[in-house]
């Protein structure tokens, strides 16, 4: 009997084996799982942090394992524990035989594959040829809750390609991470696990999967697969985001409640309800059918019963599916996703801000800068703009800017020309139309934001005041502010533009803006800042050695600096209000010489600002002239202060270079103005 027992255990534990399976869910946001392992990416010995261990070097002209590894925690793959591993020059870790097996090539094929030792995890297809080329680890974490890292840093695919592969302690996951990548590479990999010679898991998309991650060092544009062990759910709808406007005004109700949820389960939706409650109220329920929801896809609703609150205040939504093809959802712990939703009474204009991601080096920005130039010509001094010159392709821009590369990095651009507006668009600067600038405008603010600036020799203050017309209660407000150039010209290069407009040449105190407490109805707020430009000015020579600001700068004209200030959200990228800063007075020069003048911006397109001094209850004569001799504008103003200004609308007159004739008590003086439309 008893060995009826025994022979009946092992049928079962062979037929568990038998049956046994990893399932992968696709990382629903970017970033390294568990956010623990924070390090930059960069080649060993080139600015890889120093306690990574090298496993296996660079210059693999042929395939080859690297030394055996043990694994710093008790670890399960497929059931059963492992101890130690090694790691292939071709982008394949193996549990076991870890003696005898050949080395995979580096010529990758569907799974599962005769060329694939059994038990092995793999993001196959790379390879360790290049003198960067190496396999490092490192384990992040305390105990208990670890993780392994095996990096393959600087590997090849095309070009230079970073990927990893991680083991977690306690959970016994499995990740495959997909982190950097050159413009100019193109892995095409075979991404999963193969237990045997007929049991394997690929990543869709496989033998040729591309990479999701851009050209950041930092792992905040990283994305990565999750392998679990055991049977996938066949029924599981998450939910991913309530994409309703956070912000909203109460005499628009009702209002749509909108959300996006995905399908983890292996079976396809066909038919489900979506659901949202408010502030855990009485759930509100429709019906779909007809669907096609594949496994992994996401399904983005805008629910067909709206939303009338009674009164202004901040809503918490819930929303998620159930009754999915008729059936429970299995795994109940992913189900509902939460919102928080603000309504106001009080509102204003929005001066919609655009953040464009551009470099001298990139062909189609050409056309992107010249759309956006004729689109923003409709809207004289109702919107903002800020450009960062970037890093790619080629060498990139000279006047790239680590803190234009981390503003990249926030909204995790990989391509030129992107263009955001307030956080919630993200396209090509050619695609951009009226109708996308007049939807932004519509979209109303809740605060009001006004700035004003002054310009003394290389220094730069700034003093900005907000006013809130409603309480906002985000603990994730940031003011941030940039200084830019109207125009450059020594940063042109090889896409044929020679100016370039609204460059940003500093981040006011830096890149990660200004944290501010939530904004209370009433209760304004005024923040100064002020910044010295240091040394003398450089022009790099590309990209890859930008400006250290510690000791130079790139201002080619600093009569020609602007700043604008926004407001946002940084969990939700919304920017709640921007504006472009008006400038009260530039002293760089002598202007106690009643000689001197000052005219900001220049070049400009609609409005020049003629700053003087000295001529305190004198009547002066502007006049504008045309490189024929012609006055084309004439006006008077007495000027009521020693030092004043004169705001003078030149939006009628065409591109082109005009004199600014400036006439008091019988003295003219003379300054060249640039218009550009």
């Amino acid at each position: 009997m008893n060995k009826l027992i025994t022979l009946f255990i092992g049928i079962l534990f062979c037929s568990y084996h038998s049956f046994s399976q990893y399932y992968y869910i696709p990382a629903s946001s970017a970033g390294n799982p568990g956010g623990l392992n924070g390090d930059s990416e960069y080649p060993s010995g080139s600015g890889l942090d120093p306690s990574w261990t090298v496993i296996l070097g660079p210059s693999q002209s042929s395939p080859t394992w690297s030394s055996i590894e043990t694994i710093p925690f008790s670890f399960n793959f497929n059931g059963s524990s492992v101890t130690q591993y090694k790691v292939s020059s071709t982008g394949v870790l193996t549990f076991s035989n870890l003696t005898a097996p050949a080395v995979p090539g580096a010529g990758n094929a569907a799974l599962p594959d005769p060329a694939i030792p059994d038990n092995s995890v793999m993001i196959w297809g790379i390879e360790g040829t290049g003198a960067n080329d190496n396999i490092c680890t490192k384990t992040f974490g305390t105990s208990g809750s670890q993780q392994h890292w095996i990096f393959f840093t600087s590997y090849t695919a095309g070009s230079w390609s970073y990927w990893s592969i991680v083991l977690e302690e306690g959970t016994d996951k499995i990740y495959i991470v997909d982190q950097r990548h050159s413009s100019a590479a193109s892995p095409q990999v075979t991404a999963g696990i193969q237990i045997d010679a007929t049991t394997a898991t690929m990543v869709s998309g496989s033998p040729t999967l591309a990479n999701v991650a851009g050209s950041s060092a930092l792992p905040d544009d990283n994305h990565y697969y999750e392998f679990i062990y055991g049977n996938q759910s066949a029924v599981d709808a998450a939910g991913v985001a309530v994409t309703t406007f956070p912000y909203l005004i109460l005499g628009n109700a009702p209002f749509t409640i909108s959300g996006e949820l995905t399908n983890l389960g292996s079976n396809t939706i066909t038919s489900m309800d979506i659901n949202y409650s408010i502030d855990g109220g009485t759930p509100v329920t429709e019906s779909l059918s007809n669907l096609t929801i594949n496994t992994y896809d996401n399904y983005t609703f805008d629910h067909s019963s709206t939303w009338n609150p009674s009164s202004s205040g901040t809503y918490d939504i819930a929303i998620w599916a159930s009754n999915i093809n008729g059936s429970t959802d299995m795994d109940p712990s992913n189900d509902t996703i939460v919102g928080t939703v603000n309504v106001f009474t009080s509102f204003e204009t929005r001066r919609p801000m655009f953040e464009v991601f551009t470099s001298s080096t990139c062909g189609p920005c050409v056309q992107g800068n010249i759309n956006l130039g004729n689109v923003l010509s409709n809207y004289s001094e109702q919107y903002s703009l800020l450009k960062y010159q970037m890093s790619w392709p080629g060498n990139g821009d000279p006047y790239f800017t680590d803190e234009g590369y981390d503003r990249r990095v926030f909204y995790g651009v990989n391509s030129v020309p992107r263009l955001e507006i307030d956080g919630g668009y993200d396209g090509n600067p050619s695609g951009l139309t009226n109708q996308d600038f007049d939807d932004f405008a519509a979209i109303p603010s809740f605060t009001t934001l006004s700035a004003n600036y002054s310009i003394g020799g290389q220094s730069v203050d700034v003093s900005i005041t907000i006013d809130p017309l409603e309480n906002m209660n985000s603990t994730n407000l940031t003011l941030y502010t940039g200084i830019f150039e109207y125009i450059t010209y020594n940063n042109s290069s090889s896409n044929g533009e020679i100016e370039f407009a609204n460059v940003m040449k500093k981040m006011l105190p830096d890149a990660g803006g200004y944290s501010i407490n939530p904004l209370q109805a009433g209760v304004q707020v005024v923040e100064n800042f002020s910044y010295t430009f240091q040394g003398n000015y450089t022009l790099p020579p590309d990209a890859n050695s930008p400006v250290n600001h510690m000791l130079n700068h790139t201002v080619e004209d600093f009569e020609n600096l602007g700043v604008v200030v926004w407001i946002q959200d940084d969990v939700t990228k919304e920017i709640l209000q921007s504006t472009t800063a008006s400038l009260v007075t530039d002293v760089n020069s002598d202007l106690t010489a009643a000689s001197n003048i000052m005219i900001f911006p220049n070049p400009t397109s609609d409005i020049a600002t003629i700053a003087f001094q000295g001529h305190k209850d004198s009547e002066l004569e502007i006049n504008i002239v045309n490189l024929l001799g012609e006055i084309v504008i004439s006006e008077r103003f007495t000027a009521s202060s020693s030092l004043d200004y004169y705001n003078l609308n030149v939006s009628h007159l065409n591109s082109g270079i005009y004199n600014v004739v400036l006439v008091s008590n019988g003295t003219s003086t003379t300054k060249q103005l640039q218009i550009i439309k």
